[in-house]
């Protein structure tokens, strides 16, 4: 019989034992045995998992095929998870304040007309009530640019029949600036905005290139973007311990994302993330392969317009 072909993995080491088999498309998926991890630190061989925790110390999880027993301060407890709470607590405080700020100066150039107040309070309260809700209130827009320029060309009549009456030229940017404020507010950042093409859904167009970003995202940087996204680590060890092979891990990651917020797990909260974690490298080039796919277009913010890179 002739050998296999090179690089193919048919049996484990003695260390390790096998999750699955070898097939056709894939090698022999193995982990270490239990009681003993192999992590970054030890990428060639399995260590022995340590049977307690220091003095003074707790533990917090178990060991698994990929890390060892965690464990923490007594006095420190859960000082993690108090960690995180405040940092968003301290992120819902510094949007309230950049909400209020944006809201009150958008409205200086309203003077006292209540439609136009109405339509500015109805836009900040839509982005105080759903902190990831950022794209749908930019569909909202655009959703509604129609209404909204009817009631320009209302006020635009309004004026001129009133300029007719007085003699008068009546002159009203600041309402029409007030109408159009969300829109143009964001446009001028002038953040490229990926929308699915044809109006697919975003999510499940998102979902089809989950297996292509692992050959994207750095290897060492898939459970730090995982917490970026808000998994926890005993969500991220779980998802671990229960894949065929390491090199599924960030699959069914984005997988798990998916399913615990729903709606909101959104292309521009990943490019985000990437984006505090300075990966931007690995941002720009899955911005370029979803537009490459034809799944995606760019949408300049306020416009309405398709963006091409070609």
């Amino acid at each position: 019989m002739a050998p296999p072909p090179a690089g193919i993995k048919l049996a484990c080491k003695s260390d390790e034992e096998e999750r699955s088999p070898c097939t056709t498309t894939r090698n022999t998926a193995c982990q270490c045995k239990p009681g003993t991890f192999r992590n970054d630190n030890s990428a060639e061989m399995c260590r022995k998992c340590s049977t307690g925790c220091p003095r003074g110390m707790v533990k917090v999880s178990d060991c698994t095929p990929w890390s060892d027993i965690e464990c923490v301060h007594k006095e420190s407890g859960n000082g993690h998870n108090v960690w995180v709470i405040l940092a968003v607590i301290l992120i819902v405080l510094l949007l309230l304040v950049a909400v209020v700020i944006a809201c009150c100066c958008i409205s200086s150039g309203c003077g006292v007309d209540p439609k136009c107040m109405d339509r500015m309070c109805f836009w900040c309260l839509r982005l105080l009530r759903e902190p990831g809700a950022e794209d749908n209130a930019h569909n909202e827009i655009l959703s509604n640019a129609d209404s909204l320029s009817t009631f320009v060309s209302e006020q635009q009549m309004e004026s001129q029949e009133l300029a007719d009456l007085t003699g008068v030229t009546v002159q009203s940017p600041g309402e029409a600036q007030c109408l159009l404020g969300p829109a143009e507010a964001e446009g001028s950042q002038r953040r490229r905005l990926l929308v699915p093409a044809n109006g697919a859904d975003p999510t499940e167009t998102l979902m089809l290139f989950f297996d292509k970003f692992a050959n994207i995202v750095p290897f060492d940087s898939w459970d730090q973007l995982m917490r970026q996204l808000d998994l926890t680590k005993n969500e991220i060890d779980v998802v671990r311990a229960g894949i065929a092979g390491p090199g599924d891990a960030l699959y069914a990651m984005l997988m798990k994302w998916v399913n615990k917020t729903g709606r909101n797990a959104s292309i521009h909260t990943l490019l985000d993330a990437l984006e505090r974690m300075e990966e931007r490298h690995a941002k720009e080039k899955i911005e370029d392969l979803l537009v490459d796919s034809g799944k995606f277009i760019y949408l300049e913010d306020g416009t309405g317009s398709a963006v091409s890179l070609e």
